[in-house]
């Protein structure tokens, strides 16, 4: 049997592999040690951002600092172990500005304290700065109409015509140090715009406050000024025919069928080209068939504000003139016992009115032959209806399955409520 052999260290280090290994993971050990925690020093530059040590501004000077000093920094040069000098960042550095001796408003040349703000080994060397200027003032607010400052006067071609300029909003709100908001003659809207112009067109504006000899006025703000817009209206001029609309024209008529005058033909208008273009005449009104007699019937319609357009004419009203004299009316009489009740109250609805007189008018001799029986009317009991009362509810009156004919008039019957 073999016997097992012991484990012997010092035979081990009689090969001479072995040493070598050795001597070389011990040699590298040193040298790291050493690079990190000996030898000489290493520098490093950090920007740090300044702080401001506004809380020792006297309160009674109601002072605040201006300025964007948020980006404010300072190279500040450090010294240490190669290995911690690694690690250190700008969170580690801390810059405060001293505000102990601000009193009166204006720049000041604030002194820098800078100092280690961690447990990491490093000292600070030098820094590229010992002071910084911030300005302080007291706060001030204004509103202040703002002017148009155009690359351009807007022309249009013939046939066009301009429209009063719109600004997103005619004032803003200015604010900061009061020297300097004192200073505000005009808060300009800058545009970049097009010299002739076809369409109404918006720009957006960049929004400057300036003094009265036209320099730009710094360490303000003005509320509302990054969506600032100028809008440039531009109108279409033509000159159209004016016409008014109908409702409830019974089938089987047409305005080819009626009669119409107009104490002014054509009106002279501007609007949006888009809008223009599509126009063939001017609705001035709107006229309901119910309305419309057997006879001339007489309608003036206000012109002097139209939806859409600028009536450019010196005229406030224009007269139509609807004659239906070749048309064709009937009385009826229709008994209370007719009238459809719809009901959808709780409360009981009875007609107290014996019979309904309505008139019907159309366009041949046909309208002789309608009866009661062609006829439907229809009371809907009103949802405020109130039991006790007595009281007049409108009917709705149509004549059945008939062309050329409609119903004069609105009605309305006497209804008890129980």
């Amino acid at each position: 049997m073999n016997k097992i052999k012991r484990f012997s260290l010092g035979k081990l280090f009689e090969n001479n592999k072995f040493v070598l290994a050795v001597s070389l993971v011990l040699a590298f050990a040193i040298w790291l040690g050493y690079s990190m925690y000996g030898g000489e020093q290493q520098e490093r530059s950090i920007d740090v951002q300044v702080q401001m040590d506004s809380m020792t501004v006297p309160k009674q000077f109601n002072l605040q600092q201006f300025g964007d000093y948020s980006n404010s920094t300072v190279t500040v040069t450090i010294v240490g172990k190669k290995a911690v000098i690694g690690t250190v960042n700008a969170d580690d550095i801390k810059v405060v500005a001293s505000t102990l001796d601000v009193n009166t408003a204006g720049k000041h040349t604030l002194p820098l304290s800078v100092s280690i703000d961690s447990t990491k080994d490093f000292q600070i060397l030098s820094t590229n700065t010992l002071t910084v200027e911030v300005y302080f003032d007291t706060y001030k607010e204004v509103k202040v109409a703002v002017t148009t400052d155009l690359s351009a006067e807007p022309t249009v071609p013939d046939g066009y015509e301009l429209g009063t300029v719109i600004l997103s909003e005619d004032k803003l709100k200015a604010h900061g140090p009061s020297t300097e908001v004192s200073k505000i003659d005009k808060i300009l809207a800058k545009a970049e715009i097009d010299k002739q112009l076809t369409n109404t067109k918006t720009y957006k504006a960049a929004i400057v406050a300036v003094d009265q000899y036209g320099n730009e006025i710094q360490n303000i703000e003005i509320d509302n000024s990054d969506d600032f817009t100028i809008t440039i209206p531009v109108f279409k001029l033509a000159k159209l025919p004016v016409s008014v609309e109908f409702t409830n024209m019974p089938r089987g008529i047409s305005e080819e069928d009626l009669n119409i005058r107009y104490s002014v033909s054509n009106i002279n208008i501007a609007g949006e080209p888009a809008t223009i273009d599509k126009m063939e005449s001017i609705v001035i009104g709107t006229i309901d068939f119910s309305e419309l007699n057997n006879t001339e019937n007489s309608f003036s319609f206000d012109v002097s504000s139209l939806a859409g357009i600028k009536v450019k004419s010196k005229i406030s009203s224009i007269d139509v003139n609807v004659d239906l004299s070749s048309f064709k009316s009937k009385d009826i009489s229709i008994p209370a016992s007719k009238i459809e009740i719809v009901n959808s109250t709780a409360l009981n609805a009875k007609i107290t009115t014996s019979q309904l007189k309505v008139t019907i008018a159309g366009l041949t001799d046909a309208v002789e032959d309608i009866t009661a029986n062609d006829i439907t009317v229809v009371l809907k009991v009103d949802e405020g209806a109130k039991t006790g009362e007595n009281r007049q509810m409108e009917v709705s009156v149509k004549v059945n399955n008939q062309d050329n004919m409609w119903v004069i008039g609105s009605y309305k019957v006497a209804v008890d409520i129980t």
